[in-house]
């Protein structure tokens, strides 16, 4: 199916359009708002630019660890590391897992610099003692806070209009639950990825009560314990299985 699609983005890459006597035509890659996009979709561009300045500032940050204190390093790569990480984000979702990786591997790299441990010690308890949610995690954390203010006109217009309530035909259960219809997509690689589509599949896996939350900074602190929880719980079985 991915071929597929690929072979079908390849036969309009000759389109040329017409603008005022100018021809236009079309672009492996543009940048827009500070994100790479391909014709493709497949965000390598843009993991590729924020992995490549993530690992520069981490090495300046190195050089200058062992005269700061543990806090001043957190703020350093708060404020040079994670955004970049975090900027644009929501736009990874549904990426293969070897794409979210790259990135995992820069925010990897910054938890050993804070906690001065070395290269090959287990990063799991240096996530979890610093708090800090995984790539994957960021990136539905992300969405789903895009999500409640849709839901709470704290959004574009142009968000709103992405999500819908479910409405029951008949008076049922999940009458008062904030289910969101889910839309049916053509394909997976690109459909998956849809706001309306990620939006419901990620909104509706959450418990009853997080879903039912009217302040927002209540729902994004819930919403991190939820997801950090799932996501070391998640890592921990793996692990496990990977052990035996």
């Amino acid at each position: 199916m991915f071929l597929r699609i690929l072979n079908r983005v390849k036969d309009l890459s000759n389109l040329n359009l017409t603008f005022s006597g100018n021809v236009v035509s079309d672009a492996e890659c543009v940048k827009n708002l500070g994100i790479y996009f391909e014709k493709t979709l497949t965000m390598d561009k843009q993991i590729s630019a924020v992995s490549k300045s993530g690992f520069n500032q981490i090495r300046n940050i190195g050089r200058i660890r062992p005269f700061i204190t543990k806090e001043a390093c957190k703020t350093l790569i708060c404020s040079l590391v994670t955004s970049r990480l975090d900027y644009g984000n929501a736009l990874l979702y549904g990426l293969p897992a070897t794409s979210i990786q790259r990135l995992q591997r820069v925010q990897n790299t910054a938890a050993r610099v804070i906690t001065r441990k070395r290269k090959y010690d287990h990063i799991t308890p240096i996530l979890k003692s610093l708090h800090w949610l995984p790539v994957t995690y960021r990136c539905q954390y992300k969405l789903l806070v895009y999500v409640f203010k849709a839901l709470h006109e704290e959004a574009p217009v142009y968000l709103q209009e992405l999500v819908y309530i479910y409405k029951p035909m008949r008076a049922l259960k999940s009458e008062n639950a904030m289910i969101l219809t889910t839309p049916r997509v053509r394909t997976k690689t690109y459909g998956e990825r849809r706001f309306d589509k990620a939006a419901a599949v990620l909104w509706n896996d959450l418990p009853s009560d997080l879903r039912n939350i009217h302040s927002v900074n209540v729902f994004k602190k819930n919403l991190k314990t939820h997801l950090f929880r799932h996501a070391f719980i998640v890592l921990k079985i793996f692990l496990y299985h990977c052990n035996l």
